[in-house]
């Protein structure tokens, strides 16, 4: 199940990176409205875990969907979808054959080619909405691990991968540093936002298996075999950390105990990262890396994947 903590994170950090500046204006279960100078394709773009970008037209009760139908004013020939966040009770055919018939009235209908999709989305209020992006959630599905040359248990689903990527807000043309990189997902997802991608990994393995998914996907990145605490000499310096380290497997970690190399990690990361850089990285327990020494703990995001897995999505700051 998706987070929607993490989703509106990503939503706001995506827009950062894209110099928006974002500040809410509401939010509702399944939706966040945002001002921000972000321009919107890029940011539809960018996004992992949302469904859509959209101009945002007006909000209205449940039982004034038609009389703010009238008000709306938007290029013709138009297109009306309606949906619902959560188990509600509605009609939402009913509802869109209304709406289309008010707006279309003046502004012409088209269910192939429209110039103009609205939306009407009921959460705990109805907005209606111009869609200006639709996310290809299928293209992450596509290169999930399984699909991949090289296949290792537990390796991050890509649109999560995204949503890590832009939790650190980096701009395009960034050095992002994967110090895990395992199968590639983080920097793949990196790459295809524009950044530059680094990975580094301990496994020879590894190496090869990133390498390996990258090539399938087209993708490139700078791939390093060193230990985490090598990384200040073996890469220099970067924008941005986005990783997924090992969660406790001793042949993950080469039998050194994870709080240890939790803290080796952070020691490296603050030698190569500038003051207010950021590091996005999952983790089995929060407890476990809140308190570091040069950074400062802005935010985490749960994410139940299952019983005997829960990932945090963990953000900090270069002090």
């Amino acid at each position: 199940m998706e987070c929607q903590s993490l989703a509106r994170a990503e939503a706001l950090s995506a827009a950062t990176a894209l110099g928006g500046s974002p500040q809410v204006v509401r939010e509702e279960p399944g939706i966040l409205i945002i001002e921000t100078e972000a321009d919107p394709e890029a940011l539809g773009n960018r996004l992992g875990l949302c469904h859509y970008v959209n101009e945002w037209l007006s909000s209205c009760g449940e039982g004034d969907v038609e009389d703010t139908a009238k008000g709306i004013d938007v290029m013709g020939p138009i297109r009306v979808r309606s949906t619902k966040i959560g188990e509600r009770s509605l009609d939402l055919a009913s509802t869109t054959r209304k709406v289309g018939a008010i707006i279309g009235k003046t502004r012409g209908v088209d269910l192939h080619r429209p110039a103009t999709e609205i939306r009407v989305v009921f959460s705990e209020g109805a907005h209606f909405a111009r869609v200006i992006s639709s996310i290809d959630r299928s293209s992450f599905e596509e290169r999930k691990n399984r699909y991949m040359p090289f296949v290792y248990p537990a390796s991050l689903h890509p649109k999560y991968a995204r949503a890590l990527v832009n939790l650190t807000q980096m701009p395009v043309g960034g050095r992002l540093l994967d110090p895990f990189c395992g199968t590639g997902a983080i920097l793949a997802e990196g790459s295809m936002i524009g950044l530059t991608a680094i990975g580094t990994d301990f496994s020879e393995r590894m190496i090869e298996g990133s390498r390996k998914n990258l090539d399938h996907l087209k993708l490139s990145a700078d791939l390093k075999l060193c230990d985490v605490g090598e990384i200040p000499h073996t890469v220099g310096r970067v924008d941005g950390i986005a990783t997924d380290p090992p969660y406790g497997r001793s042949t993950s970690t080469d039998g050194e105990k994870i709080p240890e190399l939790y803290r080796r990690s952070f020691d490296a990361f603050s030698t190569v990262l500038k003051s207010g850089a950021r590091i996005a990285i999952v983790v089995p327990d929060v407890d476990l890396v809140r308190n570091q020494e040069g950074f400062r703990f802005l935010e985490s995001h749960q994410l139940w994947v299952h019983r005997s897995l829960t990932r945090n999505f963990c953000v900090f700051e270069s002090a």
